[in-house]
């Protein structure tokens, strides 16, 4: 049976009428995910996003695909003023999260650095600058996501974050003048990292942008490191392997990368994701004692 959701789509999708299976792999407020079987055989992933969450299929036509980016094709999609729907390749079965072997992980590091690379090399040359432009967190973009933090009824005055107030904008004013703009992912974690024949595949592209920082590699890092064995110097020289950056930058950049995305992430979670998402609530504490670390580290 077609999901209440989906059934808006239905005149434009016909062949939802003969799925087989629906699988539901994700139900929030404002976003489902199910993969299905067509009568054909075939599989595929349908995502249906609401409000601010309906604009995903943009991110992937917008830069994604055009940068070369290593990620799930999209068959079909379609948007009405306040939703969305995307048919997509379905990547496979088995994530990261399900398999977290170090070999994997190492070389989700490797892979990371391939498509930031790429992205890099391909931002200017592919991408028209509107484009750039509608997708670019800049340093003032971070510096207002953490004073909003600041202002909030829930973090308001908090200890950490005035603590990392006192730095931030001197780090990222260096960060953004000597560290090339590249793809931020922003939720590069092992269960979006499909394991493949040939290697890693990100999915769930949804919340990608376009800044300097390596937040990606920070969560990679830190989800390895609880996971498995590796050591925090394991992630880095494997991400390593494809820059010509040194340890100490990559340890810095990778620092300044985790204060962004934890700050832009409790940005959201403060302002929306406690309402779409059930019991995000509970994640801050924990992503204030990271901003915690972090700080202590840089200082």
């Amino acid at each position: 049976m077609i999901p209440t959701r989906l059934a808006d789509y239905r005149a434009m999708i016909p062949w939802m009428d003969e799925v087989t299976t629906w699988s539901p792999l994700r139900k929030w407020a404002l976003s489902e995910v199910y993969r299905v079987k067509r009568i054909t055989g075939e599989s595929r992933i349908i995502k249906w996003g609401g409000q601010e969450m309906a604009g995903e299929s943009e991110i992937y036509l917008n830069f994604v695909h055009p940068l070369q980016i290593k990620a799930p094709k999209i068959f079909e999609h379609f948007q009405f003023e306040d939703s969305g729907v995307i048919v997509m390749e379905d990547a496979g079965t088995k994530d990261l999260e399900q398999q977290p072997e170090p070999a994997y992980f190492l070389e989700a590091a490797r892979e990371l650095a391939r498509l930031r690379s790429k992205a890099t090399a391909n931002l200017e040359r592919i991408a028209p600058r509107e484009i750039i432009a509608k997708h670019m967190v800049t340093s003032n973009d971070f510096l207002r996501f953490l004073d909003d933090l600041l202002n909030s009824p829930r973090l308001g005055d908090n200890t950490v974050l005035l603590n990392v107030k006192t730095v931030f904008s001197e780090h990222l004013e260096q960060l953004y003048q000597t560290v090339p703009i590249s793809l931020v992912h922003h939720d590069y974690h092992a269960k979006n990292l499909m394991m493949q024949d040939n290697g890693v595949m990100p999915i769930d592209w949804s919340n990608a942008y376009l800044s300097p920082h390596l937040g990606d590699l920070y969560c990679l890092m830190t989800e390895a490191q609880a996971s498995t064995n590796l050591t925090r110097e394991d992630i880095l020289s494997a991400f390593l392997e494809g820059t010509d950056l040194t340890i100490d930058h990559l340890h810095w950049q990778m620092r300044i990368g985790g204060l962004c995305w934890l700050i832009k992430t409790l940005r959201w979670l403060v302002y929306d994701g406690i309402d779409i998402i059930p019991g995000s609530d509970a994640w801050i504490p924990d992503l204030l004692n990271d901003v915690d670390h972090l700080y202590q580290e840089i200082g």
